[in-house]
């Protein structure tokens, strides 16, 4: 048989509230030994009420993984991961509350906030090195492009200096200028350089704080070897172009004082101009006094053809030389009547042979005049 109740009237007081509090439902559940012992009684009451009492306020231990949880969100928001959720449990306390709302802003993000996976990824897939340095900390970030171009691993690169990849250059001197735009190179590691085309500009936060500089820059290797090439491909096209001008406009002398200029092809203004040039010199390193112009082989004879034609008549009788026209073909004399050349003073013939046996018989008529004796 178990000590005999206390018979302190305040036991009995406590136990009579305790029972009070209980509800109707929680009160037929105390041990019917306990009945007749108000102490016994008190206590099985309190049992009672601390259980929903612990079920609504749970332990601390539980209290601060629920709030850890919180805080792992929240970073991660911060972060621009919006995948990470917070657990709701059953509670639907406060903290459950929070975590709810957190779940909804991380949802909310996503839909309207490019994430930080997104961005990355974009960057990564860049052609163009990509460098972020600051003035104190050096290089901090770089994608793969400056890995492949620098040769350096990414490990290698940040936490260095700018100048390691851009030599004589620092982070604190681009912000200090503003950012830059030239040409310059790119060193390897190995100790090869490598020409780019270069960017770099300050990034600020909003309210216009310095937080760094951005390296753009793009291997020019492809596109000086293409300019080269064009060059090249320039020049020989240029000098083709000389060459072949000169043989379409050949000095041909037939004696010391007769030379054949015979044309071939179309007749343009600048084909015309080169060719009167080619005349002009060689009756004044030749001392010609007969020049026959032959068009046997020119295609067509328009406007233009006649015009500098006659020009070339003209500035080679400044010079005191005859001019002979020949290989007028029956198209090429109908063409230049309906024209209305004017070729007063020029003899014509229908080939080339009868040009020169003319030119040679009027040089032997002058004979007596000596070679290189020149006629009106």
């Amino acid at each position: 048989m178990g000590p005999d109740p206390p018979d302190d009237p305040r036991v009995a007081e406590l136990c009579e509230l305790v029972l009070r509090l209980l509800p109707a439902d929680r009160r037929g559940a105390l041990p019917a030994a306990l009945g007749a012992d108000p102490l016994d009684q008190a206590l099985s009451g309190l049992r009672a009420l601390a259980k929903p009492l612990a079920a609504a306020h749970p332990a601390p231990g539980d209290l601060n993984e629920r709030l850890e949880g919180l805080m792992d969100v929240i970073v991660a928001l911060v972060g621009f991961d919006y995948v990470k959720k917070a657990p709701v449990s059953d509670r639907n306390d406060l903290i459950d509350g929070m975590a709810a709302g957190l779940n909804m802003l991380g949802e909310e993000l996503a839909s309207s906030t490019v994430s930080k996976t997104y961005v990355t990824s974009v960057i990564e897939s860049m052609l163009d090195l990509l460098v972020v340095a600051d003035r104190d900390s050096g290089i901090r970030s770089v994608n793969q492009a400056a890995c492949d171009l620098s040769g350096y691993a990414r490990e290698e690169l940040v936490g260095r200096p700018l100048d390691l990849v851009f030599p004589g250059l620092s982070a604190g001197a681009l912000i200090d200028e503003g950012g830059a735009r030239d040409e310059r190179v790119c060193l390897r590691k190995g100790g090869r350089t490598v020409a780019v085309s270069f960017l770099a500009s300050v990034m600020r936060t909003d309210g216009g704080q310095i937080h760094g500089v951005v390296c753009v820059a793009r291997d020019l290797t492809e596109s000086k070897r293409a300019e080269e090439e064009r060059w090249r491909l320039r020049e020989a096209v240029h000098r083709q172009t000389i060459l072949v001008e000169e043989l379409s406009t050949p000095i041909i002398p037939i004696t010391d004082g007769i030379v054949v200029v015979p044309l071939v092809g179309t007749l343009d203004e600048q084909r015309l101009s080169r060719m009167t040039e080619s005349l002009l010199e060689a009756l004044s390193a030749r001392a010609a006094s007969m020049v026959i112009l032959d068009i046997t082989g020119v295609r067509t004879v328009d406007q233009q053809a006649v015009h500098g034609l006659t020009r070339s008549v003209g500035a080679a009788r400044l010079l005191g030389a005859r001019v002979l026209l020949s290989g007028i073909r029956p198209d090429v004399a109908r063409a230049l009547v309906e024209i209305g050349a004017d070729l007063d003073g020029v003899a014509t013939f229908g080939s080339l042979q009868g040009g020169i046996v003319h030119a040679l018989r009027g040089a032997a008529a002058n004979g007596q005049r000596g070679p290189g004796a020149r006629s009106g």
